[in-house]
């Protein structure tokens, strides 16, 4: 294939409301997670998480599949450790952008999303999958640990057993099983993933975002007992007190006005 015929790597739409759409985009490999998409996506994330006109990110896959994971065909068999130590600080930015922004992230999951790809699903603060979806953590077929900090994501949202179980037998886990389980939050018909992950977007770009921000910062620092929540609340709250945006909100309410959220 020349040159000017591989596709580009990540595709970004920006839709209305400060929406903005990243897709995958590698369909002849099932959008597996090429060097040169790796760092296109912490490119892109970098961009949007500085970006204070992004509400919302949506991030899927191209031609019906979500990311089946790393391009086993490109990894070098010779790879020094220092070697994989540096590049893991690389795939490592992805999921630090995802979890650590202050923009709510959508994962809309269609077919696979293996090894790296369900790591990428977990880090998301809501996945939407198609009925035709399926996870794995395939990191044990190829004698690896997972990768993108699926230790902690999936742990987050399935407890801890059934995250070792997952990690442990790289077992496929078709989608109503990945609902059951807490690794998806909401099942659509087949090809209905993106349309539904866009609706829920619009829904929390029009809500509060230092809100949203605080409390993604609140769940990634990690709570884990009640005056950690207290802690979280002194820390936070009288911030979001003086800010332009309550200040805003309450007028409109004591006045029955809609209220536009600017983020400060």
């Amino acid at each position: 294939m020349s040159e000017d015929m591989i596709p580009e790597p990540v595709l970004v739409e920006r839709r209305d409301g400060g929406i903005v759409v990243v897709t995958m985009n590698n369909p002849k490999t099932k959008n597996a997670l090429s060097p040169e998409m790796i760092r296109g996506l912490g490119a892109v994330l970098e961009e949007l998480n500085g970006d204070a006109s992004v509400r919302a990110i949506v991030i899927t896959g191209a031609d019906g599949a979500f990311c089946s994971g790393g391009d086993i065909s490109r990894m070098a068999k010779d790879r020094q450790i220092l070697d994989s130590r540096a590049w893991m600080r690389v795939t490592q930015k992805i999921a630090t952008y995802v979890v650590n922004s202050s923009k709510p992230v959508i994962a809309a999951v269609e077919g696979p999303a293996f090894g790296a790809g369900m790591s990428l699903a977990a880090a998301a603060d809501f996945a939407v999958a198609g009925a035709g979806a399926r996870f794995c953590a395939a990191f044990a077929k190829v004698s690896l640990g997972p990768d993108m900090g699926l230790y902690y994501t999936v742990s987050q949202r399935t407890g801890v057993p059934q995250a070792k179980r997952l990690i442990m037998t790289a077992r496929v886990v078709e989608v109503a099983e990945a609902q059951h389980i807490g690794l998806v939050d909401e099942v659509t018909e087949t090809g209905a993933a993106l349309p539904r992950a866009l609706e829920l977007a619009a829904e929390l770009a029009a809500s509060a975002p230092l809100t949203i921000a605080v409390t993604k910062a609140v769940f990634a620092d990690g709570i884990l007992t009640l005056e950690d929540a207290f802690r979280a609340e002194r820390d936070h709250q009288p911030y979001l007190f003086r800010t332009e945006d309550h200040q805003g909100a309450v007028d409109a309410f004591k006045a029955k006005t809609p209220y536009t959220f600017k983020g400060r």
